[in-house]
C-alpha cells in the first residue's frame, strides 16, 4: 500500500471543513504523515469591498490565522507531530491541485463536500469537484 507522507486539509470555518479535519488526524496519526491544514482566502470575494475598508482583509486574516492556530493545536493535541498550518490567497479550488500539492508533495486531500447554492453549482461546480478533477493526488471528499 502506498504510504500517505503528506495529507493536506482545506478549513474554512464551516462545519463541512472541521468534519474533514476531523477525518485527516486519525489517517495522519495511523499513517506517520505530515499533515498540511491550508486556508486559502479568495481576494475576489474582498475586492469590491476593500476600496472601501482595508482593514476588512487585515481581520479576515485574523480569523483566519486564529482558525488555523486552533486546528494546528488540537492536531499536536492528537499527536500529529509534524502539522503545517499555511494561509494562502486566491481561489481555493484552482490553489489547491495547482500549487499546494506540488508545493507540499502532497499524497492525499480531505475535503469537505462544499456547501455552495444549487445555482452556483450549476455555473462553477463545487471546490471539492474541481479539487478532484484536477489534483495529482488522491482526494477524500467526506460528507457530514
Amino acid at each position: 500500500m502506498h504510504t500517505m507522507d503528506v495529507i493536506l486539509v482545506a478549513v474554512d470555518g464551516s462545519e463541512e471543513a472541521d468534519y474533514a479535519f476531523e477525518t485527516a488526524l486519525p489517517l495522519a496519526k495511523s499513517q506517520g504523515s505530515q499533515l498540511v491544514i491550508t486556508h486559502v482566502i479568495n481576494h475576489n470575494a474582498y475586492r469590491p469591498m476593500s476600496n472601501y475598508d482595508s482593514s476588512l482583509i487585515g481581520e479576515v486574516e485574523n480569523e483566519a490565522r486564529q482558525l488555523l492556530d486552533k486546528y494546528k493545536k488540537q492536531a499536536e493535541e492528537f499527536g500529529i507531530t509534524n502539522v503545517v498550518a499555511d494561509i494562502e490567497y486566491g481561489s481555493p479550488k484552482t490553489l489547491i491541485p495547482r500549487e499546494l500539492v506540488p508545493k507540499y508533495h502532497v499524497d492525499l486531500i480531505v475535503t469537505g463536500a462544499t456547501g455552495i447554492n444549487a445555482v452556483e453549482k450549476l455555473f462553477l461546480g463545487s471546490v471539492s469537484e474541481h479539487i478532484t478533477k484536477n489534483a495529482d493526488c488522491s482526494v477524500m471528499v467526506v460528507r457530514l
